[in-house]
């Protein structure tokens, strides 16, 4: 989200300074609804970019120099009207508008035979219907939180924990996000637990942006942080191993589960899969999913696991 927003505050600057020649720093941050830090930083980098801005009472642009006409074959618009259609599902988010603004202006863009093309070829693909949260009424916190995140400015939230049911007033440098399980989660340093923590943006109940920075960790990667999480949860990571029946096997192996799985084949058409996760209880409630298809052979904890899950369930329905 963050690299998307950025790309977005780019083109931003790039098209209200060739459509004002002059325009300042001050309305550009005013009109973009960032710092004039972010601005200059956004100018600079253009200018690496190669494209030719100068300051004359203002901020202006070369005349003589213009963006090369892009042009998408067929399928190359098929695959960007796919891939728009799975982000637009992403109710309230900015991803939403983005997408749906930017299809409108490449659709405008395109001959006529492309076009119709398009519209005619998409009613042969349909991207499944993923389960999401609709972030419509936390757009507001979602928008000031990827604010935090781009001007390293610190952030106070309300949150709402669910495994303690209670509200929490903290203080958050805000790092980046994590899509995970069809929801948006907010990482970065607490200030009240004194470590780096995951939030539920939905479970944000209100946020502020505060005037406080703070410079994030030279050597912190998102992806390094997660490590072998399974989803979200974080833990001791586990070498796990599943064997699942001949009728599951086939479709278990058809997907890639998690990037460390690998696979062996069974005599009688069955398959062992193995894995190294972080924490248990996220791959647990996956291979509840199989019932009596899969069974945990590694490790002890987490058969012991599925088995006090499956005694609830069977107490739940034979009372």
């Amino acid at each position: 989200m963050e690299r998307a927003s950025k790309l977005w505050r780019l083109l931003k600057v790039f098209t209200l300074i060739e459509g004002k020649p002059g325009i300042g720093a001050a309305e550009l941050a005013e009109r973009c609804e960032t710092s004039l830090c972010t601005v200059y930083r956004d100018v600079y980098l253009l200018k690496l970019a190669g494209i030719p801005i100068y300051y004359q009472k203002g901020y202006r642009i070369s005349p003589h120099f213009f963006l090369p006409p892009v042009q998408f074959d067929l399928t190359e618009t098929l695959s960007l009207a796919m891939g728009a259609e799975i982000l637009s599902r992403q109710r309230g988010t900015p991803f939403q508008r983005g997408v749906e603004r930017a299809m409108e202006k490449i659709y405008a863009a395109l001959p006529p035979g492309i076009r119709e093309a398009v519209h005619r070829e998409a009613v042969h693909f349909s991207p499944a219907w993923e389960p999401t949260v609709d972030y419509e009424k936390r757009l507001p916190v979602l928008e000031l939180l990827e604010r935090g995140v781009e001007e390293n400015r610190s952030v106070t939230i309300s949150y709402h924990s669910l495994s303690r049911d209670e509200v929490t007033e903290r203080t958050v440098d805000p790092y980046g996000f994590l899509f995970r399980s069809n929801a948006w989660y907010l990482v970065g340093y607490c200030h009240l637990r004194g470590e780096i923590k995951i939030f539920k943006v939905d479970r944000i109940l209100e946020a502020e942006l505060l005037e406080e920075t703070f410079q994030p960790p030279e050597d912190f990667n998102i992806r390094e942080y997660m490590g072998d999480a399974w989803q979200v949860l974080r833990g001791e990571p586990r070498e796990v191993a599943v064997r699942f029946s001949p009728q599951v096997a086939p479709y278990v192996k058809e997907c890639i589960w998690h990037f460390s799985q690998r696979c062996r084949d069974c005599e009688d058409g069955g398959a062992v899969l193995t894995f190294r996760v972080s924490g248990l209880s996220e791959i647990c409630s996956w291979i509840m999913a199989f019932g009596g298809e899969a069974e945990v052979l590694e490790p002890p904890e987490l058969r012991d696991m599925v088995l006090e899950r499956a005694r609830g369930i069977v107490e739940k329905y034979s009372g």
